[in-house]
């Protein structure tokens, strides 16, 4: 190839590249101007005719963060951290009452039921749980779900001395007194007894005075103490023998057994919330005119008589935990409360309590039965009278 057709192809290219080039920057003449808005809400670039844009400005408003529920719950539950987490919402979204601190959540009780990822607010909250049964809901709102509640009796001594408040926890002790049976006539053992005399009733038959039942009525029937048993004296009578205390009926079996983790729901009878007197306005004195003399204020009300201790405490149970709770009530069993301490909801193996079981697990010797004893001496102290009035002390 020639030199000059070298140069006649160098040219040729050259001018394509130069055409293109044109092309290119023809169309990007063409593209209209953006004229949109800042992100921060200013006012765009101007239009092609020195004028500002008519249509309003976009603007993104700031977020804040609020706490939020990780899930459901009902009322009367504890928040805890684990439930608890922070999220964004528009400032305009957020009221005074919202909540913005984890810190300022945590440990209160819901008021009311929390759905998952609702906003939480201070009216949804409460920092003392029994305000969420005065205000809201009563009792029930106390009762964790899945349990009842019932009423329970007690006093100083089964109610751990009124120590026991609502939102409490405690063990319930029961005992129950079994005690045998007559299984025909269901009533306890043991049973009365009358013995007749054979002897009496063979002479009135033999003397033929009318009807034996008729005649010996009162005469051969003897009562004889239901405890007891016949013995031979040295003598070679025969004597019924029988304990000599008033009680002569047996001794029933004691066993007792212990119900774990019960939420006490209230102590004593419930009142509703807010006192009527509060609502009775109190009058304003009127001021006397000059001259007249100062109105004598009525006399002191009676001082308030001290209200009686609680005697009846509301627990809540398992449905099946409380209708054996119902039955020790109704068979007046013995049931006795044990306060738990603070977050200790831990289930105990415990083991009924028996005699056998008390025996052998304290290794209790039974002593054996001796034929004497220790004497135990009275001594009856009489107190010295105090000194009259005016008297002078020796």
């Amino acid at each position: 190839m020639s030199r000059r057709t070298i140069l006649i192809l160098i040219f040729v290219f050259a001018l394509v590249l130069l055409s293109i080039v044109g092309v290119f920057a023809v169309l990007q003449q063409d593209q209209p101007i953006d004229t949109a808005t800042e992100t921060d809400g200013t006012p765009g670039a101007p239009a092609p005719d020195g004028l500002e844009s008519d249509e309003p400005a976009e603007t993104v408003q700031p977020l804040v963060e609020v706490v939020v529920s990780l899930q459901t719950v009902p009322r009367g539950h504890q928040m805890t951290e684990d439930i608890l987490a922070l999220d964004m919402r528009p400032i305009d979204t957020v009221g005074n009452n919202v909540i913005t601190s984890i810190e300022e959540a945590e440990n209160l009780f819901a008021r009311t039921d929390i759905y998952q990822g609702e906003t939480l607010t201070y009216d949804t909250l409460v920092d003392d749980i029994t305000q969420v049964g005065l205000e809201s809901f009563g009792p029930s709102s106390l009762i964790p779900p899945g349990y009842v509640a019932q009423s329970v009796p007690m006093n100083r001594l089964t109610g751990v001395a009124y120590g026991v408040s609502e939102g409490d926890y405690v063990d319930i002790m029961v005992t129950f007194l079994f005690r045998q049976i007559d299984e025909e006539f269901q009533t306890y053992l043991p049973n009365n007894a009358a013995f007749y005399l054979e002897e009496q009733i063979e002479a009135i038959e033999a003397l033929g005075a009318g009807d034996v039942l008729t005649t010996t009525t009162g005469l051969i029937i003897f009562p004889v103490e239901p405890v007891g048993r016949f013995e031979e004296l040295p003598t070679g009578d025969l004597a019924h023998i029988f304990p000599n205390e008033e009680d002569i009926a047996p001794r029933p079996v004691p066993v007792s057994m212990i119900i774990q983790n019960a939420r006490v729901i209230q102590v004593g009878q419930y009142s509703l919330p807010g006192n009527p007197a509060d609502l009775v306005p109190t009058p304003t004195p009127e001021p006397a005119e000059e001259g007249e003399p100062t109105p004598t204020p009525p006399p002191a009300l009676a001082p308030t008589a001290t209200p009686p201790p609680p005697d009846v405490i509301v627990v809540a149970l398992q449905p099946q935990q409380q209708l054996l709770l119902r039955y020790a009530v109704e068979v007046n069993a013995q049931v006795f409360f044990a306060l738990r301490g603070v977050n200790d909801g831990q289930l105990y193996s415990v083991e009924n309590m028996t005699l056998d079981f008390l025996l052998e697990r304290f290794n209790v010797e039974i002593p054996p039965n001796l034929g004497y004893s220790v004497e135990s001496t009275v001594i009856q102290i009489t107190p010295t009278p105090p000194p009259e009035e005016g008297s002078v002390p020796e």
